[in-house]
């Protein structure tokens, strides 16, 4: 295995904890709860489309100024940027709703892709930018995710998939590595770069 030179994160429930009611932004679009959003708005028509975007970012802005950061997350931040780690972000979300949250809370990352930069996760396209961006090759990367859409792309990208258990979501056969903190995944990634030195 390669040495890490950067990690990759997702935004809502592992940078930033966001109260975005997925069931009732579905109910509005379409009618229903069933599948996931941005799939469904592929298949709209343009008028429509339109719609459900102003919708989906209402909901989002909304959530924007409503966000947290993650327990945990600032000082792994902080550890990652004393050890010369690059940092990114991938994320579903848009554009406008990142750049909001990340300036009201001074997050900084090597590397930003919203939904408008490609297609969204799971397919592997965002992730893989993330990393060109941060000028680290896959192998040398780590995306740490709390839901499988994450675990998908990192996974079909090449890099290696990190699982950050939440209440609705404690295993999957596509993580590489499970962790209950981000503190844990520091001291493994500690580990890992002892055993190569």
């Amino acid at each position: 295995m390669k040495p890490i030179r950067g990690i990759l994160f997702d935004m809502d429930g592992v940078v930033v904890e966001q109260r975005l009611d997925f069931p009732a932004i579905k109910r509005e679009i379409f009618g229903d709860t069933e599948g996931f959003i941005l799939e469904r708005m592929e298949r709209l028509a343009l008028t429509e489309r339109a719609r459900a975007e102003a919708i989906l970012e209402r909901h989002e802005a909304l959530a924007a100024v409503q966000a947290a950061s993650m327990d945990g997350f600032l000082p792994f931040h902080a550890w990652m940027v004393g050890r010369g780690l690059k940092s990114g972000l991938v994320t579903r979300n848009s554009r406008k709703s990142v750049e909001a949250i990340l300036g009201r809370l001074d997050i900084r990352f090597d590397a930003v892709v919203s939904r408008e930069d490609a297609p969204p996760k799971p397919a592997p396209d965002p992730v893989l930018l993330a990393c060109r961006r941060m000028g680290v090759d896959p192998a040398e990367a780590v995306f740490v995710g709390d839901f499988e859409l994450d675990l998908l792309a990192g996974r079909r990208a090449g890099v290696m998939a990190v699982l950050l258990r939440s209440p609705g979501f404690r295993s999957s056969e596509r993580a590489d590595l499970v962790v209950d903190s981000l503190a844990e995944l520091r001291d493994w990634l500690e580990a890992e770069a002892r055993s190569a030195d």
